[in-house]
């Protein structure tokens, strides 16, 4: 085979494998309202989240609940922006985990034994947690704080890389700490485990 044509083919290929490429979706910008004041409790919640072709949220169907903060979590989602996925060159709909972290407001507490979201049953489609630590409250940090994150997740469910989206604040080390050891069962695309991105809000109330 002549090298202009070994080129040539391998610029075809190389053009497809680009077209056919699928990009989960970033989160553009984001919040979170304040935790009720009265809360002593803390858990996970967890929603579906459908995007249209622009990014914007069509739905929010919750996974798993966790009062009072999963309607919290709700309110929120509606007005979440993101740069919408990407499969062959084209901006598409798809689907995402927003996920909450809310971490009780004491310096210690033991984890459940059998905690909600090993038992959960989530979408293929989406990203779920199998491993999940919780975020330590930060040495000589005083009052309350939310870091809203995203989390790049490989086919193997491993998280590759950690992004905060909310701005700069005294609790963004632990949080983007914590992200990055969580462990989760991958997402599946038409059948196939496919990289993905988490959506997470870690939430720390003051300790009392």
């Amino acid at each position: 085979m002549r090298v202009g044509a070994t080129i040539g083919l391998f610029l075809a290929v190389a053009t497809a494998a680009a077209q056919s490429e699928w990009r989960p979706p970033r989160l553009a910008t984001a919040r979170v309202g304040a935790a009720p004041w009265n809360a002593k409790s803390g858990g996970i919640a967890a929603y579906d989240v459908n995007l249209d072709a622009a990014g914007a949220v069509v739905s929010a169907s919750i996974v798993q609940d966790v009062a009072p903060f999963g309607a919290l979590l709700g309110e929120a989602i509606p007005s979440w922006r993101f740069e919408p996925a990407r499969e062959g060159g084209r901006a598409v709909a798809s689907r995402v985990l927003a996920l909450a972290f809310f971490r009780p407001p004491v310096l210690l507490f033991a984890a459940p034994t059998s905690p909600s979201y090993r038992n959960t049953v989530a979408p293929d489609e989406l990203p779920w947690p199998t491993s999940v630590v919780a975020p330590p409250f930060p040495p000589n940090v005083m009052g309350s704080g939310k870091v809203i994150l995203e989390s790049d997740i490989s086919s193997r469910g491993v998280v590759t890389a950690v992004r905060i989206v909310s701005p700069p604040g005294a609790f963004d080390g632990a949080a983007a700490d914590t992200a990055r050891q969580w462990k989760y069962r991958p997402a599946t695309r038409q059948g196939k485990a496919v990289e993905s991105r988490a959506f997470l809000v870690f939430s720390f109330a003051a300790v009392s």
